[in-house]
């Protein structure tokens, strides 16, 4: 059963003690600390949920997180899910050091709404109510919550809470919820069993939609998994969306195989990775980021230990933003345009922030301006997938990229992105070879250049050829087929035949005289010759061996001769063979009769036994034994003879 959802996270901040927790309850008649300890040791150790009913009646997800420095790697796995922040000050304390922990996390992970609720007012009079709201206001001012409400309150009698719902509310209105576009993806918070249900994961998704009956995966391990059942806030639902606060009831994997921090995903779409290229901001006064300082990382619900490579500088300082990369010990699952939080790895203080820009595959060279412009172009391109793709296809160059590829590192969808690229391959941005393999123009451009090159090569080298073929051509590029495909069909330099051959458009051979005259000799001769050709050497052609070679190469090149053993048959007697060893054959119900054969070829055993060694290999006949039969598809098939290329293969 669905029930009204708005997809908006009202999430709490604040330091221990402050009344989080009691502020969550007044709000939703939902204790949020479902721990035993929790209860024994009066602090929020976890993440605890609540539905908050808003105004319009429908539910809001509610996270409360825990406030004590020992837990910051749980504050910031509920923290990335928000929308909405409620930072929370005790009246009595003021302003104190997770205070400014919190509200600093909150900016690194890019929350623009939230309100400042100052709780426990029952414990203080009037004189100190106003110390505390002067010393809050100088706080925030400079953030996101420089011009928020702030709101006095007491969770314990009551006072000033239908003020912090209606502005809560009001807040949680102007909220564009989240939209369920693009693939699904989990970053898992909880992970228990329900007897009678088995494994259940919770959190909230940040992108797509989920439900019963598809397939996921769980995405370190590739794990697959399907999707029995969801609640949302207490409640069966018929979806999971990007926004709510979501329970799946999983089918295919145990309690064993995920844990917070894994990510629950659309298959095939995301993957995980130990490099992670970062557009960071320090943002801590007194320890600078250094080359190599170790670190902790959160995305999304997951704490991972590394290092950072700064990747243009050797120190950052309070208020720099420069690129780095992060070499984590175990792969993390991140996607372009999610926000991280850096903490030291010792002291645990947070340092820092920043943006994904890549999910890579290794380690990045330092002070390398074609890296430096490569991160660059992806922080320009990171709200439009189909822009951050080419993007990410320009840094591969000539080489081009696979699509499937570039869908994993953008996170999305292979079909979804190949239209987001319809209109720069409509523009002609962008070339795609037959396997999806894409190019921007550029590199297309790059590869025919060099092709053009090598063409010159081998027209110089064999001034008689029209045609060059491109096997051979490809040896002198160092490109892979698709690559050289792509060049063939976007540039109008260069022209393609049958039979893998290739020049440039227009390139004819340069015969002289002398040639044109061996040429004709040699043609009229092998066609009046038919099935006892002479053989052609530089003798009968009058040539120099390597003008001889060159005429030759031209003929055979050109499909006027055809090379059969040592012997060079004309085409067009070589196709008069083929259909009369084809007639022959059918007329005997398969049989080949040598002698008879022999007769109606008028030729010699010379001649008959390298032709019937080349019909092998074309598959037209089959030897059986001491007998040659026509295989069984060319005795049932057409009278038309099949087509050689022009080395005297099928085509």
């Amino acid at each position: 059963m669905s029930h009204a959802i708005r997809n908006v996270i009202v999430g709490t901040a604040g330091h221990i003690d402050h009344g989080k927790s009691s502020v969550v309850r007044a709000l939703t008649g939902i204790d949020p600390d479902r721990l035993a300890e929790e209860h024994e040791r009066g602090m929020t150790i976890d993440l605890g949920f609540a539905p908050y009913e808003h105004s319009s009646g429908a539910t809001v997800g509610m996270i409360d997180v825990p406030g004590h420095e020992r837990f910051i790697k749980n504050m910031v796995a509920g923290a990335t899910s928000v929308d909405v922040a409620m930072l929370v000050v005790a009246a009595d304390d003021g302003v104190m050091p997770q205070t400014r922990e919190h509200l600093e996390i909150l900016k690194l992970l890019g929350v623009q709404r939230g309100l400042i609720v100052l709780n426990k007012i029952d414990l203080v009079d009037e004189d100190l109510l106003e110390l505390v709201l002067e010393d809050v206001a100088d706080f925030v001012s400079g953030t996101f919550l420089e011009s928020s409400e702030v709101l006095p309150v007491s969770a314990v009698t009551g006072s000033g809470l239908d003020e912090l719902r209606q502005s809560l509310d009001s807040l949680v209105s102007e909220v564009t919820p989240h939209a369920s576009e693009g693939p699904f993806r989990l970053p898992v918070q909880r992970v228990f069993t329900v007897p009678g249900h088995g494994l259940v994961v919770t959190g909230v998704p940040m992108s797509g939609q989920v439900s019963p009956g598809d397939q996921l995966e769980i995405v370190h391990s590739g794990l697959s998994i399907r999707v029995r059942g969801i609640h949302a806030y207490g409640r069966a639902t018929d979806d999971g969306r990007a926004g709510h606060s979501t329970a799946l009831n999983l089918v295919g994997a145990s309690r064993e195989d995920v844990a917070r921090g894994d990510v629950v995903a659309m298959p095939g779409v995301f993957r995980s990775t130990r490099f992670i290229a970062v557009d960071y901001r320090h943002t801590h006064g007194e320890t600078p980021l250094r080359h190599r300082h170790p670190v902790r990382v959160h995305s999304g619900t997951a704490e991972v230990q590394g290092r950072a490579t700064l990747l243009d500088s050797g120190l950052l300082e309070n208020g720099v933003e420069a690129p780095i990369q992060l070499r984590v010990d175990h792969a993390m699952c991140v996607a372009p345009g999610d926000r991280l939080i850096v903490r030291d790895a010792s002291s645990m203080v947070v340092l820092g922030g920043g943006l994904v820009l890549e999910a890579g595959d290794g380690r990045l060279k330092r002070f390398k301006d074609r890296v430096l412009d490569e991160l660059r172009s992806r922080r320009e391109t990171l709200e439009d997938p189909g822009r951050l793709a080419q993007a990410i296809i320009a840094s591969a160059g000539p080489r081009g990229a696979q699509l499937s590829d570039v869908a994993l590192e953008v996170g999305r969808s292979v079909p979804d992105l190949r239209q987001d690229l319809l209109g720069a391959l409509d523009e002609g941005d962008l070339v795609v070879s037959g396997a999806d393999r894409y190019l921007t123009s550029a590199a297309a451009t790059q590869v025919a250049d060099e092709l053009v090159a090598a063409l010159k090569g081998a027209h110089r080298k064999h001034p008689l050829l029209d045609w060059v073929d491109l096997s051979a051509l490809r040896s002198s590029v160092p490109y892979d087929e698709s690559a050289v495909q792509a060049a063939l069909a976007c540039d109008e330099r260069l022209e393609t035949a049958s039979g893998g051959r290739v020049r440039r458009r227009g390139h004819r051979g340069r015969l002289t005289p002398e040639l044109e005259a061996a040429r004709d000799h040699v043609v009229e001769t092998l066609r009046l010759a038919a099935a006892r050709p002479p053989g052609i050497d530089p003798a009968f052609t009058g040539l120099s061996e390597k003008d001889h070679r060159a005429l030759m190469d031209m003929l055979r090149s050109a499909g006027v001769v055809v090379l059969v053993g040592g012997l060079v048959f004309h085409r067009e007697a070589l196709d008069h063979m083929r259909k009369t060893l084809i007639a022959h054959g059918r007329e005997r119900e398969g049989a080949i009769h040598i002698p008879d054969l022999r007769d109606d070829l008028n030729t010699s055993r010379k001649y008959l036994i390298p032709l019937l060694e080349f019909f092998d290999a074309e598959r037209l006949t089959v030897r059986h034994g001491d007998q040659r039969l026509l295989r069984s598809g060319v005795l049932e098939g057409s009278d038309d003879a099949p087509a050689t290329d022009d080395e005297g293969g099928l085509a």
